[in-house]
């Protein structure tokens, strides 16, 4: 705030303070004075209290309200002529009431607006009553210098008026603070108006009735119109009814009228005890329930607000939020429903949700939800199919939680419902296009461990096989053996019938090889005409008797019908595998049993030395 705004705020601060205390002095004398010369109230410390609590926004302000209030004080008196004790001692108890009291609200913690908590009502009632013993004191005094009053009288008089001038002053004052802050008097409704105008003058009517116009006890009816200001027009209600139940009760108290000063005797200090206990009983019963009620129209206005929020995003969503009655019916969808199935909202509600599942699905469907309906499960979760205006099936993800009320019944569920059809394409998608790899890999492994021509292992392949096996026999001191066949003048086959024949033989030479070997053995093609036989566990006698079987077989005719092909031999040879051996050494003695089976002749087995 600029220098110049500030200095003009300080002005008209202490201006209003220094105003409002003289008028509310000067008016006091209008009510009941006790025998001690002191009023029964005394609206002035309330009216500063109010504007330090309301208009207090900063110590500067505070400061001014305060010079204000001193400057009216000091006219007041003078103008009162009362004695120079009175005139020194008072304005300091006044100021020592009015600005301890919003020192011990401010250290309380305060108050929220306009007495909207209940918790505010108890921190103010607080200050109220701890501020005045400390003015009380410094009154008393006064008075008893000057006037020779007692001062134990003086004292509680002091107290008692203090307290109640606060009590029911200041709440004024922060109410119609507030009023002019947050309101604007222009958008209030003329309604509005009438019904507080009609209202605060039935507080006026009753209060004058009780006090002017009838000598029985009546005042348990002043109580039931103060609270209908108080729910009508919350804080503002209670507070002015408050003050015109003061005033008006206050003025005919003095003046001999109403129940109090008819049917409370003689005693004119009893008819301001009983005064002032009256008010405030009215001014404790309304304030805490205008605070209660505000916060209850607090909390229910947030609860609206949150409750508009949520719908706006419930509305808005791209998921179908519904809930089902425990039929499994539609009572709400939101507007997503159309959006995803094509159906009408208003057209869907209060069927079931089978009507809208594959019907080879409902009945698995109606046995996985059945346990939330009744109450066994909370929630659960599963993908199924649905049916779409257009006739389309798609998949859908339902989510459904179980919906109690106050006693923990089962009254229906609640849940998502979420289109994933196109995810659901996409992972199959994803799935086929990994069977197709894993089939293509499966396949260029085969490839590359197969010979193209025979479908036995190729050399690379049957390589790899014979170290393998070659280590495990060399470490558990496994038996093994190797044959090595070659088909006999091969190139003569091709020369004479062409190599179509040529490859022909060789898949008849494979195919018999294989008829012929042990389970566990592993026939390969090494290149050519030549193929190998690795068999784990064989001893030489057995990898002679695999050999001459395969000898056997190879040299026997084609079977009648069958198709005619020349007619050739193979020459094996044989090793067994040494301790310590390596694959490379183990081969080599196979070839070279296989050199001496040809050199010996041809179609015959022999076995390395």
């Amino acid at each position: 705030m600029a220098r110049g705004e500030s200095a003009g705020r300080h002005a008209r601060l202490a201006c209003i303070s220094a105003f409002l205390f003289l008028l509310a002095a000067m008016t006091s004398e209008f009510v009941a004075s006790q025998a001690s010369g002191l009023t029964s109230l005394w609206p002035a410390n309330g009216i500063l209290l109010g504007l330090l609590i309301a208009q207090g926004r900063s110590s500067d302000d505070r400061i001014w309200i305060v010079l204000g209030a001193i400057a009216g004080n000091l006219v007041a008196s003078l103008v009162r002529d009362q004695p120079v004790a009175l005139t020194m001692l008072f304005p300091v108890a006044n100021i020592v009431e009015a600005a301890g009291a919003a020192l011990l609200v401010r250290a309380f913690g305060g108050i929220s607006g306009a007495f909207e908590r209940t918790r505010d009502v108890l921190v103010f009632a607080a200050a109220c009553l701890i501020a005045p013993l400390f003015s009380a004191l410094i009154g008393a005094t006064a008075l008893h210098l000057a006037t020779s009053a007692a001062f134990g009288e003086a004292l509680i008089n002091w107290y008692g008026a203090a307290a109640l001038s606060l009590a029911i002053i200041a709440p004024a004052v922060i109410v119609i603070s507030r009023f002019r802050e947050t309101m604007n008097i222009s958008e209030i409704s003329g309604g509005r108006i009438a019904e507080a105008i009609f209202v605060l003058g039935l507080v006026a009517l009753v209060s004058f009735l009780i006090f002017y116009s009838t000598r029985l006890p009546l005042l348990f009816l002043m109580l039931p119109v103060v609270l209908l200001a108080t729910f009508r027009l919350r804080q503002f209600g209670a507070a002015a009814a408050i003050i015109i139940v003061a005033f008006i009760s206050a003025r005919a108290t003095a003046e001999g009228h109403g129940p109090i000063a008819v049917h409370g005797g003689r005693d004119t200090a009893g008819h301001l005890l009983l005064l002032q206990f009256f008010i405030a009983v009215n001014f404790l019963t309304s304030l805490p329930v205008a605070a209660a009620l505000t916060q209850s129209d607090r909390r229910g206005e947030e609860a609206h607000l949150l409750a508009d929020h949520f719908m706006t995003v419930v509305e808005n969503i791209g998921e179908v939020i519904f809930r089902t009655d425990r039929k499994g019916r539609w009572t709400y969808l939101n507007p997503a429903w159309e959006t995803l199935t094509g159906y009408p909202v208003a057209q869907s509600q209060h069927r079931s949700w089978l009507d809208w599942i594959e019907e080879s699905e409902r009945a698995e469907f109606s046995e996985w939800a059945q346990p939330v309906l009744d109450g066994d499960v909370h929630n659960t979760r599963r993908l199924l199919r649905f049916r779409t205006a257009s006739g389309e099936v798609r998949w859908m993800e339902l989510s459904i939680q179980a919906l109690r009320d106050s006693t923990a019944h089962v009254v229906g569920t609640t849940g998502t419902l979420r289109d994933i059809d196109d995810r659901k394409k996409l992972e199959e998608h994803v799935m086929s296009a990994k069977r197709r790899a894993e089939e293509q890999a499966r396949e260029a492994t085969l490839l590359a461990s197969t010979d193209e021509l025979t479908g036995l292992a190729n050399r690379r392949a049957f390589l790899r096989h014979l170290e393998r096996q070659v280590e495990a026999a060399n470490e558990f001191g496994w038996a093994l053996a190797v044959a090595i066949f070659d088909v006999d003048h091969f190139k003569l086959v091709n020369d004479s019938h062409g190599h179509g024949i040529g490859d022909r033989v060789l898949q008849r030479v494979a195919d018999r090889s294989i008829s012929v070997v042990r389970s566990g053995d592993l026939v390969g093609r090494l290149g050519g005409e030549e193929f190998a036989i690795l068999m784990p566990g064989a001893s030489p006698e057995d990898a002679t008797a695999v050999a001459e079987r395969l000898r056997g077989i190879i040299e026997r005719p084609g079977e009648p019908g069958g198709e005619k092909l020349p007619v050739v031999t193979v020459s094996v040879g044989i090793a067994a595998h040494l301790p310590d051996q390596d694959a490379g050494a183990l081969l080599a003695g196979a070839d070279r049993a296989l050199y001496a089976a040809k050199s010996s002749g041809r179609n015959r087995v022999k076995l390395a030395a």
